[in-house]
């Protein structure tokens, strides 16, 4: 009786650590570098080369500011979200100033800023905010913006850089509707 006990003790040890196989942990995602105070995508820690690594982190933002005919007709990054700075966030939260009478100006300082637009209803002030747009002139822009306001925000640069796997292609023919006339 004693074999027989013992035999079942051994075995019941054998099948424990046999079930007790652990699953390889999953390393951890690298800490978000540090912002840099320049707005150029030339000097920032997260790019379009690297910005794989970055999304769908729940403490990551990428944001997309192209328009939404860009986003349909050149393709997205899956994992992105659209705010449109032309259709949606200019005039509503920030009209660009201009110089000597001509064009809307990319310098941030004769931009007037709608301090009652909602503001972090669209940007996460709890996360590291990536933005990108064509070419890295809308990001550059809004990320002095959002930096004056304590946002973490990296300018990643422009679509175009975007050599990674998530990039979900556009038709090349989308056309967004003119406005009706009144």
């Amino acid at each position: 009786m004693k074999k027989l006990t013992l035999g079942l003790v051994i075995l019941g040890a054998l099948l424990t650590v046999g079930c007790a196989t652990t699953s390889p942990a999953t390393p951890a995602p690298a800490a978000v570098p540090a912002p840099v105070t320049s707005a150029a995508a030339k000097d920032s820690a997260i790019t379009m080369e690297n910005l794989d690594q970055y999304l769908g982190r729940a403490d990551v933002q990428v944001v997309d500011l192209r328009n939404l005919e860009d986003r349909f007709n050149s393709g997205y990054i899956n994992g992105t979200e659209l705010i449109p700075f032309f259709q949606f966030l200019e005039t509503r939260y920030v009209t660009r100033g201009s110089v000597d009478g001509k064009a809307a100006s990319w310098d941030v300082s004769l931009a007037t800023v709608n301090t009652n637009f909602p503001i972090k209803n669209y940007f996460n002030p709890n996360k590291a905010i990536v933005l990108f747009c064509a070419s890295g002139t809308r990001a550059a822009f809004m990320k002095t913006l959002l930096d004056q306001q304590g946002y973490k925000t990296f300018n990643a640069g422009g679509f175009k850089d975007y050599k990674g796997t998530a990039k979900v292609l556009g038709d090349g023919e989308y056309k967004l509707p003119a406005p009706a006339a009144h």
